[in-house]
């Protein structure tokens, strides 16, 4: 557990009987990007709750509950592959934004799986706050983008460990 401001960030493994939980918090996290860019192709507004129960089903799935000040505040899912551990998606509810939480489970995913040599993710490269926080974590832009529509972009990020020791 690592605390923040107002108290610690605890990451609790999700079961199946999570699926409408993470659902709803996953779409009331991300309502407010889907509300800018109206991207029905990507965005997780659009994933059901089916998708949900599939992702926590992957062997290679670990679905985790963001827990902050006891409240259930958001999630996070890491996809182990064999070269790299993707995070997707990583989300905070709104109203408990820039509190550090964000960092935290970050820093938290990085101790918990020490033998991953490298972590990717995508964000939307016109949300300068995500793009802050991943970089600020330690991860650099691949620059691989995907224009998805007019006004938005995803874009990779890495950050990889020496010797998979989990120290960047």
């Amino acid at each position: 557990m690592i605390g923040v401001k107002g108290g610690p960030v605890q990451l609790v493994l999700a079961q199946r009987s999570d699926a409408q939980l993470i659902h709803g918090l996953k779409r009331e996290a991300f309502m407010p990007l889907y509300e800018i860019y109206r991207d029905d192709e990507t965005s997780p507004v659009m994933d059901t709750v089916d998708k949900v129960v599939c992702q926590l089903a992957q062997e290679d799935t670990d679905y985790w509950l963001i827990v902050y000040e006891g409240r259930m505040v958001g999630g996070v899912r890491v996809v182990r592959k064999k070269d790299a551990n993707l995070i997707s998606p990583m989300f905070v509810l709104p109203k408990e934004q820039n509190k550090g939480i964000g960092s935290a489970v970050l820093e938290q995913l990085f101790q918990m799986y020490p033998e991953t040599f490298c972590w990717r993710l995508v964000t939307i490269q016109e949300e300068e706050r995500n793009c802050h926080l991943y970089e600020k974590m330690g991860f650099c832009n691949t620059l691989s983008a995907r224009k998805v529509s007019g006004n938005m972009t995803l874009i990779g990020y890495e950050r990889f460990f020496k010797e998979s020791s989990g120290e960047g």
